[in-house]
């Protein structure tokens, strides 16, 4: 049972657990890849730890709700020909693409090692081997922190799911490689039982809210978030449906 008396003893076991994991992980890097690196990779890590401990922000998100089951592959077929799609669930596909020849040079290898080994979900688009457009989505709220940290709730228990980090090539744009990309992602995910994906989309960026909108997202909420000093706030208010057919 869960007491105050105990309670410090449980934070200083987990502390140790969080330490012992990241030990663990920089002896990993030293054997593969030398201690310049290892060195590299510790300085990095630091200055990220302080820069989200001293930082400020104050923004403000709407909050998108999208029906995974309905889904019209007419509508997200790309204009460009030749396109492969990939869905990639853990490193050892991400080096079986690399071997196949597959162009993964735009894609931060390190992170996606680390986003795919907390079971986050990568989706690939190629045009014959150049990568397109990439997108990830999770399952889990593990898998969501490692691209998406704003603590907004999703319902993973009712088996929604969340998705972002979504990049287009630019040599690729306007050629509709990210609908199919999205919807290629979405059969995966309701292939694994998701029957939601909600998502946050800040108030300034009207392409993405268009994008939702296209693709048949509700808007459900506007949320402020707040962080100060490594404190976050994070805040939602429903949002009237808008009654399109009276406009």
């Amino acid at each position: 049972m869960l007491t105050s008396k105990n309670l410090p003893l449980l934070r200083q076991k987990m502390m140790s657990s969080k330490s012992f994991t990241l030990f663990n992980r920089v002896k990993e890097i030293y054997r593969a890849e030398g201690p310049l690196i290892t060195i590299k990779r510790i300085c990095t890590f630091a200055a990220s730890v302080v820069s989200s401990t001293i930082s400020y922000e104050n923004s403000v998100f709407y909050v998108y709700v999208k029906d995974l089951t309905k889904r019209d592959k007419v509508n997200y077929i790309p204009k460009i020909l030749n396109v492969n799609h990939r869905i990639v669930e853990t490193p050892e596909q991400l080096d079986e693409l690399s071997n196949q020849g597959y162009e993964l040079s735009l894609v931060n290898i390190d992170q996606a090692r680390y986003r795919l080994y907390k079971g986050a979900v990568l989706s690939l688009l190629f045009i014959g081997n150049e990568l397109g457009s990439t997108s990830w989505a999770a399952l889990t709220e593990e898998a969501k922190n490692t691209f998406n940290w704003y603590p907004y709730k999703v319902n993973f228990e009712d088996n929604e799911v969340c998705g972002g980090a979504t990049w287009v090539n630019p040599k690729y744009r306007g050629q509709g490689l990210i609908y199919y990309t999205l919807y290629e992602k979405e059969k995966y995910l309701v292939e694994k039982g998701a029957t939601k994906n909600r998502s946050i989309v800040l108030t300034s960026n009207i392409a993405t809210q268009r994008a939702n909108a296209n693709r048949g997202s509700e808007l459900v909420a506007k949320a402020r978030y707040i962080r100060v000093f490594g404190l976050q706030f994070w805040r939602e208010k429903p949002v009237k449906p808008v009654n399109n057919k009276d406009s």
